[in-house]
Protein backbone atom coordinates (compact mmCIF):
# COMPACT_ATOMS: atom_id res chain seq x y z
CA UNK A 1 0.00 0.00 0.00
CA UNK A 2 1.09 3.51 -0.64
CA UNK A 3 0.49 6.30 2.10
CA UNK A 4 -2.40 7.45 0.49
CA UNK A 5 -4.35 4.39 0.67
CA UNK A 6 -2.44 3.59 4.00
CA UNK A 7 -3.92 7.29 5.25
CA UNK A 8 -7.64 6.72 3.47
CA UNK A 9 -8.06 2.79 4.89
CA UNK A 10 -7.54 4.40 8.56
CA UNK A 11 -9.94 6.85 8.18
CA UNK A 12 -12.83 4.22 7.22
CA UNK A 13 -15.23 4.73 9.96
CA UNK A 14 -17.66 1.83 9.34
CA UNK A 15 -20.23 3.26 11.27
CA UNK A 16 -20.22 6.59 8.92
CA UNK A 17 -20.20 4.69 5.78
CA UNK A 18 -23.00 1.99 6.41
CA UNK A 19 -25.08 5.14 7.88
CA UNK A 20 -24.12 7.08 3.98
CA UNK A 21 -25.16 3.18 2.51
CA UNK A 22 -28.57 3.58 4.63
CA UNK A 23 -29.22 6.60 4.02
CA UNK A 24 -28.95 6.32 0.14
CA UNK A 25 -30.86 2.93 0.14
CA UNK A 26 -33.83 4.41 2.09
CA UNK A 27 -33.99 7.82 0.11
CA UNK A 28 -34.02 6.13 -3.24
CA UNK A 29 -36.20 3.43 -1.80
CA UNK A 30 -39.06 6.16 -0.62
CA UNK A 31 -38.84 7.90 -3.83
CA UNK A 32 -39.24 4.54 -5.76
CA UNK A 33 -42.36 3.81 -3.80
CA UNK A 34 -43.89 6.97 -3.24
CA UNK A 35 -44.14 6.11 -7.71
CA UNK A 36 -45.68 3.42 -7.54
CA UNK A 37 -48.13 4.10 -4.55
CA UNK A 38 -49.18 7.19 -6.72
CA UNK A 39 -49.30 5.08 -10.02
CA UNK A 40 -51.16 1.40 -8.85
CA UNK A 41 -52.40 2.44 -5.49
CA UNK A 42 -49.71 -0.75 -3.50
CA UNK A 43 -47.91 -0.22 -0.57
CA UNK A 44 -44.28 -1.60 -1.03
CA UNK A 45 -44.97 -5.10 0.77
CA UNK A 46 -47.43 -5.51 -1.71
CA UNK A 47 -45.46 -3.87 -4.78
CA UNK A 48 -42.51 -6.62 -3.52
CA UNK A 49 -45.27 -9.39 -3.27
CA UNK A 50 -46.05 -9.12 -6.91
CA UNK A 51 -42.88 -8.87 -8.20
CA UNK A 52 -41.58 -11.52 -6.36
CA UNK A 53 -44.49 -13.80 -7.69
CA UNK A 54 -43.24 -12.75 -11.02
CA UNK A 55 -40.26 -14.53 -10.85
CA UNK A 56 -41.05 -17.89 -9.59
CA UNK A 57 -41.98 -21.08 -11.62
CA UNK A 58 -46.18 -20.69 -12.71
CA UNK A 59 -46.13 -17.16 -10.75
CA UNK A 60 -46.95 -18.61 -7.42
CA UNK A 61 -45.25 -19.54 -4.08
CA UNK A 62 -46.40 -20.81 -0.66
CA UNK A 63 -47.14 -17.82 1.53
CA UNK A 64 -44.71 -18.51 4.46
CA UNK A 65 -41.85 -18.21 1.60
CA UNK A 66 -43.20 -15.42 -0.12
CA UNK A 67 -44.07 -13.36 3.85
CA UNK A 68 -40.26 -14.49 4.22
CA UNK A 69 -38.42 -12.90 1.57
CA UNK A 70 -40.31 -9.87 2.12
CA UNK A 71 -39.16 -9.51 5.56
CA UNK A 72 -43.13 -10.18 7.12
CA UNK A 73 -44.19 -12.07 9.58
CA UNK A 74 -46.67 -14.95 8.49
CA UNK A 75 -49.62 -12.55 10.77
CA UNK A 76 -48.34 -9.58 9.04
CA UNK A 77 -48.40 -11.08 5.76
CA UNK A 78 -51.82 -12.33 5.72
CA UNK A 79 -53.09 -9.00 5.86
CA UNK A 80 -50.91 -8.09 2.44
CA UNK A 81 -52.48 -10.95 1.15
CA UNK A 82 -55.66 -10.25 1.94
CA UNK A 83 -55.28 -6.66 0.50
CA UNK A 84 -53.80 -8.05 -3.12
CA UNK A 85 -56.77 -10.76 -2.89
CA UNK A 86 -59.86 -8.43 -2.47
CA UNK A 87 -58.00 -6.34 -5.59
CA UNK A 88 -58.23 -9.70 -7.13
CA UNK A 89 -54.51 -9.46 -7.96
CA UNK A 90 -53.53 -12.67 -6.53
CA UNK A 91 -55.34 -15.58 -5.13
CA UNK A 92 -54.99 -18.39 -2.86
CA UNK A 93 -54.47 -21.64 -3.72
CA UNK A 94 -54.14 -24.93 -1.54
CA UNK A 95 -50.96 -27.45 -2.05
CA UNK A 96 -52.44 -30.87 -2.92
CA UNK A 97 -49.57 -32.57 -1.53
CA UNK A 98 -49.79 -30.76 1.97
CA UNK A 99 -52.85 -29.15 3.57
CA UNK A 100 -50.96 -26.88 5.60
CA UNK A 101 -49.28 -24.82 2.74
CA UNK A 102 -51.39 -22.55 1.32
CA UNK A 103 -50.03 -20.75 -2.37
CA UNK A 104 -50.03 -17.44 -3.44
CA UNK A 105 -50.40 -16.84 -7.09
CA UNK A 106 -50.96 -13.79 -9.35
CA UNK A 107 -54.49 -14.02 -11.48
CA UNK A 108 -54.56 -12.31 -14.93
CA UNK A 109 -55.08 -9.00 -13.74
CA UNK A 110 -52.03 -9.47 -11.07
CA UNK A 111 -49.61 -10.02 -13.75
CA UNK A 112 -51.07 -7.64 -15.67
CA UNK A 113 -50.31 -5.38 -12.97
CA UNK A 114 -47.30 -6.61 -11.73
CA UNK A 115 -45.97 -5.85 -15.52
CA UNK A 116 -46.65 -2.48 -15.11
CA UNK A 117 -45.29 -2.37 -11.85
CA UNK A 118 -41.98 -3.79 -12.89
CA UNK A 119 -41.77 -1.19 -15.70
CA UNK A 120 -42.71 1.49 -13.28
CA UNK A 121 -39.73 0.16 -10.98
CA UNK A 122 -37.00 -0.16 -14.06
CA UNK A 123 -37.78 3.30 -15.33
CA UNK A 124 -37.45 4.58 -11.67
CA UNK A 125 -33.94 2.65 -10.63
CA UNK A 126 -33.06 4.02 -14.09
CA UNK A 127 -33.50 7.29 -13.65
CA UNK A 128 -32.65 7.54 -9.75
CA UNK A 129 -29.89 4.62 -9.57
CA UNK A 130 -28.05 3.52 -12.74
CA UNK A 131 -27.94 7.05 -14.24
CA UNK A 132 -27.19 8.74 -10.98
CA UNK A 133 -24.18 6.39 -10.36
CA UNK A 134 -23.55 5.54 -13.80
CA UNK A 135 -23.79 1.79 -14.93
CA UNK A 136 -20.55 0.45 -14.01
CA UNK A 137 -20.96 1.94 -10.25
CA UNK A 138 -24.67 0.62 -10.18
CA UNK A 139 -23.22 -3.36 -10.86
CA UNK A 140 -20.75 -2.41 -8.18
CA UNK A 141 -23.07 -1.33 -5.82
CA UNK A 142 -25.67 -4.34 -6.40
CA UNK A 143 -22.56 -6.88 -6.39
CA UNK A 144 -22.21 -5.74 -2.94
CA UNK A 145 -25.08 -5.62 -1.80
CA UNK A 146 -25.24 -9.11 -3.11
CA UNK A 147 -22.59 -10.20 -1.54
CA UNK A 148 -23.95 -8.18 2.13
CA UNK A 149 -27.01 -10.09 1.76
CA UNK A 150 -25.23 -14.23 1.12
CA UNK A 151 -23.09 -13.17 3.88
CA UNK A 152 -26.16 -12.50 6.39
CA UNK A 153 -27.72 -15.89 4.95
CA UNK A 154 -24.72 -17.52 6.18
CA UNK A 155 -25.00 -16.10 9.96
CA UNK A 156 -28.70 -16.26 10.24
Amino acid sequence: MTAHTDTAAQAVDPVTLWGQVIEGFQSTNKNLHREVAAAHALNAAEAEALLRLTCTPHQRMPMAELARQVAFSTGGFTKVADRLTNRGLVRRAPCPEDRRVVYLELTAEGRTTAGKVRDLVAETMTATFVDVLGPERAVVVAQAMADLHRSGIDRA
